[in-house]
């Protein structure tokens, strides 16, 4: 029984140092300029959606909603939204933008478990524009999922 609790132990532990090794190698990529490990940590499509769905937010609960003309701005405003978004965002861009920040590893003012499967980073301080990096466990793998500025 205590052989067995020991390997309990040793799973939870790899476990919750798991996503902070992710986030070293995100670190070493950004500085080194790694395009093909970087690439590795981050899942495009899910960022650009969730890019897109932060726009449609804004988009519908910042604009006055009132008259006709209004709705159909918003939606002229969700079309360009979306082909920026899916012009704009690429590794490149990811890349650059996590490059101006600084050394990310140490930026680092907040990181933990939102969920069992997604893992939350804070690059900066707070009241002093953070940028939240979210990953998500995807195929036994961390992946950046989300960056909200």
């Amino acid at each position: 029984m205590k052989y067995f609790s020991g390997l309990i132990f040793l799973a939870i532990m790899t476990y919750l140092v798991w996503p902070y090794v992710h986030l070293y190698q995100l670190s070493n990529a950004v500085a080194n300029n790694d395009q093909v490990a970087f690439n590795q940590l981050l899942d495009i499509e899910t960022i650009r959606l969730n890019h897109k769905k932060n726009i449609e937010w804004k988009i519908n609960h910042l604009a006055p909603q009132q008259n006709p003309l209004s709705g159909m701005m918003r939606e002229g405003a969700k079309i360009f939204g979306n082909t920026a978004v899916d012009t704009m965002i690429d590794a490149n861009w990811i890349l650059e933008r996590l490059r101006q920040i600084g050394p990310l590893w140490d930026k680092v003012t907040f990181a933990f478990f939102e969920s069992p499967t997604r893992f939350t980073i804070r690059l900066g301080e707070l009241g002093h524009n953070p940028v939240h990096v979210e990953m998500t466990l995807q195929d036994w793998n961390w992946r950046v999922t989300a960056i909200y500025e």
